[in-house]
């Protein structure tokens, strides 16, 4: 796969961004064509969602423009890593004062995310307007693909943190808050039941870590909520919410769970609102592991 990568790096160098985006519109469709499984995942879990407020074609709808999103989403990467000064072009900041007061505390900003959009490009944007930016990434399988990854990153100014050794990742992390930095968590990945806490999400049982709280405890840095999403123009619009307001609780662990929750709730609103561009359909895991929730939205 990283290979494939490296050469559609090197092709985006030279063709001009009208043609690759002509040849990508045929390629997903027979892509779509021949991914069966990714869009029998994307419609269980869509079902397993919505229910019966949406019907057979609207979940064949979303489920082939969430694989579209994916290709194109792969593309703008490859295409903008290489050209961040056109990138600030077509992003807008909401809100953007909401990060700059934050960082006025001087202890940094916790800033949680999701799979949501073309969330490198978010990364790389923030640092194009001259936020420094840290993002907390576990190991990946594909160690070719995560070497990749790390390579673009390092290129963009991107400072990924990995999960283990679990000191060393502490000890950068809690470093990148002291600098006055932007550290990313991704809270809608699924983890360990060992290292989290159960909430409800989509209408379903989830277990989502407690890092965000943890370290807000640790350093009482801001917490600010961050998504990007891509609107009907092809432009990226990067949502940056308000400080949230933690839930002190009865004891810790109440804290922890109330807290994780009313932040699991904010990335629910917008993966409702952009279902088609959240990366999560297509987690199996997620489908076949998680239990019912008899509340609906």
């Amino acid at each position: 796969m990283s290979g494939a990568l490296r050469f559609l790096e090197c092709v985006m160098r030279v063709i001009p961004r009208r043609l690759i985006d002509f040849f990508m519109e045929g390629l997903l469709f027979f892509v779509y064509m021949w991914t069966k499984n990714i869009k029998q995942i994307c419609v269980r879990n869509l079902q397993l969602v919505y229910r019966d407020s949406k019907d057979k074609k609207e979940y064949e709808q979303i489920a082939r423009q969430y694989i579209k999103s994916i290709g194109v989403g792969m593309m703008d990467l490859l295409y903008y890593v290489q050209r961040p000064h056109q990138l600030l072009k077509i992003v807008h900041f909401e809100c953007e004062n909401n990060l700059k007061k934050a960082l006025e505390s001087g202890r940094g900003v916790i800033a949680v995310s999701a799979h949501l959009g073309n969330f490198p490009l978010m990364f790389v944007s923030l640092v194009q307007k001259g936020y420094k930016v840290n993002v907390i990434i576990r190991n990946m399988r594909d160690e070719n693909f995560g070497r990749f990854i790390h390579q673009l990153c390092d290129r963009c100014g991107i400072n990924m943190i990995t999960t283990t050794p679990p000191k060393q990742f502490l000890k950068k992390s809690l470093e990148a808050l002291k600098r006055n930095e932007l550290l990313f968590i991704l809270l809608d990945e699924a983890v360990e039941q060992e290292n989290a806490v159960k909430v409800n999400f989509l209408n379903r049982e989830a277990m989502r870590a407690t890092g965000p709280i943890l370290f807000f405890e640790r350093t009482r840095s801001p917490v600010l909520p961050m998504f990007i999403v891509k609107d009907e123009k092809k432009h990226f619009k990067i949502f940056i919410e308000q400080p949230f307001e933690t839930d002190k609780g009865k004891n810790a662990q109440e804290s922890i769970v109330n807290n994780i929750t009313g932040l699991s709730r904010i990335i629910e609103h917008f993966v409702i609102q952009y279902p088609y561009q959240w990366g999560g359909w297509f987690n199996k895991r997620w489908s076949l592991d998680a239990k019912f929730i008899a509340q609906s939205l």
